[in-house]
């Protein structure tokens, strides 16, 4: 046994306040006849109850001893039997031989009680830090299903204006040999010639690649620049161009190339 643990358990406090079991004060007598730290200990314990009794203890009012020896003056001139002085009460010693069964009882009825409150303050804070987290889970998950479901309606909204303006051109891209069912769609606005692309289905690319979009002008592919997945945006205007007679795509290193790689194309569709 630790003696330093024994000591900083709260036993001397109990066995100075009387508030230890029989068996506990049994020990503890038997252990400080023999080890001078723990004698010294309850010796400490003692002085600390006794200073703050001392602290706390209430003055007597300055009158009160004229008063005591102006009584022991009339009773010696008017003695009073011994049987008539009315017993003092005998004050409840401080130290551990005078506890009573009623103050063990109590004590341990407080310990029984604060660890139920104890266990069940941390079951309910776990319990709420536990709801808390799967609230907070579940708002992000729905934050962000309405983020994406705002997103896709946006994206279908903007194809729908480009497809219903009268003054836009809809140019289907269909897949080629080596990527057949793969679809892309080129906006043409007649009047500027601007030009937008949605990819449709084609599949998401490396990070070290991207999809370019080429115009035929005169037989000759033009570059109309790259498109960018990363964006959110599903329709993306590209570069501008005039007298083009059909569109391709390729997947060319980022950034583009300055000719297109056949053997990449994945799409194409004439005017």
């Amino acid at each position: 046994m630790d003696i330093k643990d024994y000591i900083s358990s709260g036993i001397i406090e109990a066995y100075v306040m009387g508030l230890a079991s029989e068996e506990e004060i049994r020990i503890l007598d038997c252990i400080q006849k023999n080890n001078p730290e723990v004698k010294q200990a309850i010796i400490d314990a003692q002085n600390t109850l006794e200073d703050f009794a001392s602290q706390q203890a209430i003055a007597p009012p300055p009158n009160l001893k004229s008063a005591i020896w102006a009584k022991i003056s009339d009773d010696q001139e008017n003695p009073v039997a011994v049987e008539d002085i009315p017993a003092a009460p005998v004050a409840k010693p401080l130290y551990p031989a005078q506890s009573t069964d009623h103050s063990k009882a109590t004590l341990k009825w407080f310990a029984i009680a604060a660890s139920i409150l104890l266990i069940a303050s941390a079951s309910l804070n776990l319990y709420l830090n536990n709801a808390q987290n799967t609230i907070k889970n579940q708002v992000a998950a729905l934050t962000e299903a309405q983020k994406d479901n705002q997103l896709a309606y946006q994206n279908l909204k903007s194809k729908w204006d480009m497809a219903s303006n009268p003054q836009m051109k809809s140019i289907p891209l269909l897949g080629v040999a080596k990527h057949p069912n793969m679809k892309a769609m080129v906006y043409l606005e007649q009047k500027s010639n601007n030009v937008y692309l949605a990819l449709e289905n084609l599949p998401a690319t490396a990070k070290e690649q991207q999809y370019q979009l080429w115009a035929i002008v005169n037989g000759k592919p033009v570059s109309l620049g790259v498109y960018n997945q990363d964006s959110e945006t599903a329709v993306q205007k590209m570069t501008a161009i005039a007298s083009a007679q059909a569109f391709a795509i390729t997947l060319e290193k980022r950034g583009g190339s300055e000719t297109p790689t056949m053997e990449n194309m994945y799409v194409m569709g004439k005017i």
